[in-house]
C-alpha cells in the first residue's frame, strides 16, 4: 500500500532524528546551549531583519513559523 505524503515525511523526519542521534553518540556533533553573547548577537540581527523585511518577507516569515508550529504540534 502506498504511503501518504504525510507519512512520507514523518519517516524523512524520523530518519533525519535517528542520523542526528547517531551524530551526537558518536561525538561528531555536538548540542549545546547558546553563550549569552550569541544570543544577543542573533537578537539584534533578528530586530534588524524585522524592521528592514518587506511585506513579502514578513509573509513569509510568518508563514514559516506557522509552519514549524504546526509540525512541532503534530509530532508526538
Amino acid at each position: 500500500m502506498a504511503k501518504t505524503q504525510r507519512e512520507r515525511d514523518q519517516a524523512a523526519r524520523e530518519a533525519k532524528l535517528e542520523r542526528i542521534k547517531d551524530q551526537v553518540d558518536s561525538g561528531d556533533l555536538t548540542i549545546r546551549k547558546m553563550s549569552d553573547e550569541e544570543r544577543a548577537k542573533w537578537a539584534k540581527h533578528r530586530e534588524e531583519t524585522e524592521t528592514t523585511a518587506s511585506p513579502a518577507d514578513r509573509r513569509r516569515a510568518a508563514a514559516a513559523q506557522r509552519r514549524r508550529q504546526r509540525r512541532a504540534a503534530r509530532t508526538p
